[in-house]
Parts: structure tokens; C-alpha cells; sequence
């Protein structure tokens, strides 16, 4: 597939709150593996959730959510934790 075919199909697995793997989040963000790793080091960027053993996948809401207001994204509070 080529890129355009990638990049749409990342946006319709937001559009149907899917689940991502770490390229098409890549993609959709324009940020580097590196990049995304530092972000989530320091809570700018959603967490993946383990949905297989040694399989990760970002949730759509989430990156819609951070790419909604990528400056202003912080960690959401987990109520069990107050």
C-alpha cells in the first residue's frame, strides 16, 4: 500500500475508535519513534495498552484526544488514584 492508503486508513480507525499500532500513530502524528517514546516518558502522549502478549495498540480516542490539542495534552487522572 502506499502512503496516502496508510494514512487513510489510520483516519478511518479514529473515525471508527479502533485500535492502532504504533506506525499508523506515527503516521498520523508526524512524530518519530523517538519522539513518541519521549513524549510518553514524560505524560505528553497517551499510553498503549498490551492487547496481546508482546502486542501493543494506542486506542483512537486517546490519539484523537492528544492530537485534538497536542500542546496542551496531559495524562488523564485515573480516579482510583485520589
Amino acid at each position: 500500500m502506499d502512503e496516502q492508503t496508510n494514512k487513510l486508513n489510520a483516519e478511518l480507525m479514529i473515525a471508527l475508535n479502533g485500535l492502532l499500532d504504533e506506525h499508523d500513530v506515527m503516521q498520523l502524528t508526524s512524530l518519530s519513534r523517538t519522539s513518541l517514546y519521549r513524549k510518553r516518558r514524560a505524560g505528553r502522549f497517551p499510553e498503549p495498552e498490551e492487547i496481546s502478549d508482546g502486542r501493543v495498540a494506542y486506542r483512537t480516542l486517546d490519539v484523537k484526544a492528544w492530537l485534538d490539542n497536542p500542546t496542551g495534552w496531559t495524562s488523564p487522572q485515573n480516579s482510583l488514584d485520589t
